[in-house]
């Protein structure tokens, strides 16, 4: 009888053994939380030869019940203090616990157990290198004490838990730099996708764009060595010599579109704050944009509120001057363009009304694309750059730009933009303060 007991015993031992290595085997295939749970929980259970089993995760100062394997539902789901459960007990103090009897145990919360079969219990903590993450348990229905072998089998299963978490932890934290790395080298490509389809572009562009200015100053300036100072021939030379400033005008703009859209493109732009007055400062654009309007074409300007701002005159004023230029090559001879500045609360608001040819409802949405001109702009110049670079520049501000449009009846762009905090200042210029 007693070498029949043994015989027995050792078979069981045995099957408990490879029941362990096989649960090892397949947790160190896993690759995500779910996976060990069920492998551990039901693990547990045969191992030990209980009628329920629970794994049970460490949330800061609670006790998540996150699976379970039972005769019949026990807390899953279900969230405790870590200071009045038995898994808690077990983390706190990073050792296993074995209970005969549930209701003779002052660690035991009696109300919580007494809806459920548990009669009897063993507790294991599933140790970090640091604090316990976790716990399994597992349960018996009547009396019972767990041999010695099968508590350490179950110390085993969840410190083998424990290394597999970790693990991972470390996957899931590798796969996610090798997404990143995988999302930096797309952006990247995309990027320089962008950047040849934009050459692409600017040498189309550039064939037809560049070849109407370069042939009026060409024509130009071959008239001009025909004509002489006097007479209808003055008036004529007149004529040649603007129609040079004109193109040759144009032709910088071109270069200065793309020159700032690739600057901004590679973030090479540096932002220089500065104290300035607004009202000297708009006065002096008007002056520079004077030349360049149409016949008959003027400028209004009205400022409300403060003078003075904190920004980067430079962005400001390359914002600006493409507004205004925008403002007179869509409007027509004899027209007023706007300007409204007012500065209140240390936010700086430019308004530029225009009385033009408007932007058509349905390319509104893509009026700030790269290369982007309404369908109305055919046969007036331009690279399709500009409200792009003006959007670019005033997001470097933390600032925003709208717009209010219809076909043929103007538009008006509202630009807007904080004072800066000074901490938040990296250059800073006092060359022009309070002047």
């Amino acid at each position: 009888m007693n070498t029949s007991t043994s015989l027995l015993e050792c078979s069981m031992n045995k099957q408990t053994v490879q029941c362990l290595v096989q649960a090892v085997q397949k947790l160190s295939l896993s690759r995500d939380i779910e996976t060990v749970m069920f492998i551990v929980r039901t693990t547990a259970r045969k191992i030990s030869g209980a009628d329920g089993a629970t794994f049970v995760l460490r949330e800061n100062d609670k006790c998540y019940y996150a699976d379970e394997d039972a005769i019949s539902p026990l807390w899953k789901g279900q969230r405790f203090s870590i200071h009045s459960c038995i898994s808690g007990w077990a983390m706190l103090h990073k050792q296993s616990v074995v209970i005969k009897d549930v209701y003779n145990d002052s660690r035991i919360p009696i109300n919580i157990y007494r809806r459920t079969f548990v009669k009897s219990l063993v507790m294991v903590p599933i140790r970090s290198i640091d604090d316990p993450i976790g716990a399994i348990g597992t349960y018996w229905a009547h009396e019972h004490v767990p041999t010695e072998d099968q508590v350490i089998l179950l110390q085993s299963l969840a410190d083998i838990t424990a290394v597999t978490l970790e693990n991972i932890k470390v996957y899931n934290e590798l796969e996610e730099r090798v997404k990143e790395r995988t999302r930096e080298l797309i952006d990247s490509l995309n990027r320089e996708k962008e950047m040849s389809a934009m050459r692409r572009h600017f040498f189309s562009m550039a064939s037809h764009e560049f070849k109407t200015p370069l042939t009026n100053i060409l024509t130009s300036t071959a008239l001009l060595e025909s004509y002489n100072n006097e007479g209808k021939n003055a008036d004529k030379r007149a004529k040649h010599i603007n129609r040079i400033i004109s193109s040759s005008q144009h032709l910088v703009d071109m270069v200065n579109d793309f020159l700032a859209a690739e600057k901004i493109e590679q973030g090479k732009t540096d932002i220089i704050f500065e104290w300035f007055n607004v009202k000297s400062f708009i006065k002096a654009i008007m002056d520079q944009t004077e030349s360049c309007l149409k016949k008959g074409q003027n400028l209004v300007y009205a400022h409300h509120g403060d003078s003075h701002i904190l920004q980067d005159k430079n962005i400001l004023r390359i914002v600006l001057l493409n507004l205004l230029s925008n403002a007179s090559k869509y409007s027509d001879e004899n027209k007023t363009i706007e300007i409204h500045t007012e500065i209140n609360a240390g936010k700086l608001t430019i308004k530029v009304k225009d009385a033009g040819i408007g932007i058509p409802k349905e390319d509104q949405p893509y009026i700030f694309n790269n290369f982007f001109r309404a369908k109305n702009t055919t046969g007036i110049q331009g690279t399709g750059l500009g409200l792009h670079i003006v959007k670019s520049y005033l997001e470097l501000l933390n600032g925003s730009i709208q717009f209010k449009s219809r076909h043929k009846q103007g538009t008006t762009f509202t630009v807007t933009c904080a004072c800066p905090k000074l901490k938040n200042i990296v250059n800073f210029s006092s060359s022009s303060l309070l002047t």
